[in-house]
């Protein structure tokens, strides 16, 4: 279509008037939200009447009621929990595995046998140290019947112990006085104890030495030892861990098989500082969390309270004692375990008798600590003391009484006689 440049005027002047007629009807047509005679505020859940006065709104609240109780304050620190015993297990003796009684976390009891090693080399030493004995038994019996050795010179000997216990006390003086240097003093002293010890010794002691039956003895002792040692068993009832054995696998001496850990008791060893060590006392009760049960609270007492302060950390160490977590049977792993790292609140301080109220339910204006009891579907205003708190709870000295409901939530707008309605 195409306009000439004298109809595009009236063209603008309709466009114009539309717009206005437009205009004209929404400013007089009421809205849909005044004809519903209800306002509902999405952020603040307040509820009012349309057009009436703001004294008519009504605030949804949570209360608490106000209660007298003990208020018990609590240290807290953190730690990590460990068994009461837990042992290395360690081979005594080198050799090829040839037997794996347990692995991680089977259960086993005092005296189970946890590794057997090839004992084939031990059972032939422990033969010849066996007979190595009998040899030396004979030879001690025929030398303890020899008239020479039956019959000693009582006096003859006593005789010689005297002199060279003279000849000693004799060295020393010189050596005081200089006549002896240090260098012949000791070669002198080193000879006389020498032959002392023999005159003082046991005759029977001297046959053994000479039969050779002291050696015999300790070779077969440590055969013995030996061979017992290619089974390893289990010190005492516990849990197997940090197990990586496998029939075939050669262990060297001394090395470390396994742990086996004792977790019929737990314990935790957290840290205390100076300043607050004089609060903790043993057998106040214990709060432990750890990360595995967040939702979860253990229950333990102080065990142990350790004698001397770190230097460097100025702590001290307490041992918290855990109660036994319920199993079906020895045989099952515990909840906790040992490792894991745990938070601890320690019972200090034990009030009694003080008025409580949720410290949720604390305000503070015009630098003053309020709260807001709820009375007849009002909230009403009041100024507060303050007492001692904790973590979850603090005491009030005036204004609030036994049985009060305060209100804990929804409260932070809230003005003195302002309207509210409790949430169940």
């Amino acid at each position: 279509m195409h306009f000439t440049l004298s109809t595009k005027p009236l063209l603008g002047s309709a466009v114009a008037v539309i717009l206005l007629a437009v205009f004209i009807w929404y400013a007089l047509v009421p809205s849909s939200k005044s004809k519903e005679g209800l306002e509902h505020s999405d952020s603040t859940n307040v509820t009012r009447v349309s057009g009436s006065s703001p004294s008519d709104v009504v605030f949804p609240v949570e209360v608490a009621v106000a209660r007298r109780g003990d208020l018990v304050k609590r240290l807290s620190t953190t730690g990590i929990i460990r068994a009461n015993r837990e042992v290395e297990i360690v081979s005594r003796t080198a050799g090829e595995i040839i037997f794996v009684g347990a692995q991680n976390g089977d259960y086993v009891k005092l005296g189970d046998v946890l590794v057997k090693l090839d004992d084939r080399e031990y059972k032939l030493a422990y033969a010849r140290a066996s007979a190595g004995l009998l040899s030396a038994q004979i030879e001690y019996r025929t030398l303890s019947t020899s008239p020479f050795l039956a019959s000693p010179d009582s006096i003859d000997m006593k005789q010689k112990k005297e002199e060279v216990q003279r000849k000693l006390r004799d060295a020393d003086q010189r050596f005081i006085e200089g006549a002896i240097s240090e260098e012949n003093f000791a070669r002198l002293k080193r000879d006389y104890e020498t032959e002392l010890a023999v005159y003082n010794a046991q005759r029977s002691d001297v046959v053994a030495t000479k039969s050779g039956l002291s050696q015999a003895i300790e070779a077969y002792e440590r055969s013995k030892l030996d061979l017992e040692s290619t089974q390893i068993k289990a010190p005492f009832a516990g849990h197997v861990a940090d197990c990586d054995l496998s029939t075939g696998k050669r262990v060297a001496q001394q090395q470390v098989l396994l742990k086996i850990v004792d977790v019929s008791r737990l314990l935790v060893d957290v840290e205390v500082l100076e300043s607050e060590i004089g609060k903790v006392q043993i057998g106040r009760k214990a709060e432990v969390n750890v990360n595995a049960y967040p939702n979860d609270k253990f229950v333990g007492t102080v065990f142990l309270i350790n004698p001397v302060v770190d230097a460097k950390s100025k702590t001290v160490k307490v041992t918290v004692q855990l109660s036994v977590t319920r199993r079906r049977s020895s045989h099952d792993s515990p909840r906790l375990r040992p490792g894991m790292f745990a938070t601890v609140k320690i019972e200090t301080e034990i009030l009694k008798d003080c008025l409580l109220v949720p410290k949720e339910a604390l305000l503070v204006r015009d630098q003053r600590a309020l709260v807001f009891v709820a009375q007849s579907g009002l909230a009403k205003w009041q100024y507060v003391e303050m007492g001692e708190e904790n973590e979850r709870y603090v005491e009030l000295k005036s204004a609030v009484l036994p049985g009060d409901s305060v209100i804990i939530s929804g409260h932070y707008t809230l003005a003195h006689d302002a309207k509210v309605s409790i949430l169940r």
